[in-house]
């Protein structure tokens, strides 16, 4: 599996865990032309994979599968409100970005400001800066373990 779809992969968990949290009920696919392309109620999906190049969802109804080349996003919805929570697909400058995680920092090439968030395992929320102006974020006051770190719309995971 590639970095890019680990990364994803990773992101959609955290969604998924934190999402039902707050009350999100749907994911949806959208295709690269931006339309709606098949929605579930998470109630009713029991698992996303990923095989080969492919988006396989399992849910209630059967086994959905499609190409991560033919999906511009994912959003995680409430029933009748607008798409605020998503994965979007990455390109540009953002595909150039690459961290360092340190014993004490994390050092962030490739991005010069932007937003920043960082998660443990368990889905909670542990940092966030709205608006990182670049440098190194401190790191020296988390236990050792695992954690998830988003910039913008790029996922990574770190050791600490």
């Amino acid at each position: 599996m590639t970095r890019s779809y680990k990364s994803i992969l990773v992101l959609l968990f955290m969604m998924l865990c934190s999402g039902t949290a707050i009350a999100q009920s749907y994911m949806t696919f959208y295709d690269t032309d931006g339309t709606a392309k098949k929605a579930w109620n998470l109630l009713d999906v029991g698992k996303v994979t990923f095989d080969q190049g492919d988006i396989v969802v399992t849910h209630s109804a059967g086994i959905y599968s499609v190409s991560l080349n033919e999906v511009l996003s994912i959003k995680f919805t409430d029933t009748g409100l607008p798409h605020d929570t998503g994965l979007e697909k990455i390109s540009g400058d953002e595909a150039q970005l690459r961290i360092a995680a340190g014993e004490n920092a994390i050092h962030i090439t490739g991005a010069s400001a932007g937003q920043v968030a960082i998660w443990a395992m368990t889905g909670q929320q542990i940092y966030s800066n709205r608006n990182w102006r670049g440098g190194d974020i401190d790191i020296s006051h988390l236990d050792r373990g695992i954690y998830i770190i988003t910039i913008n719309n790029s996922t990574f995971k770190f050791k600490k």
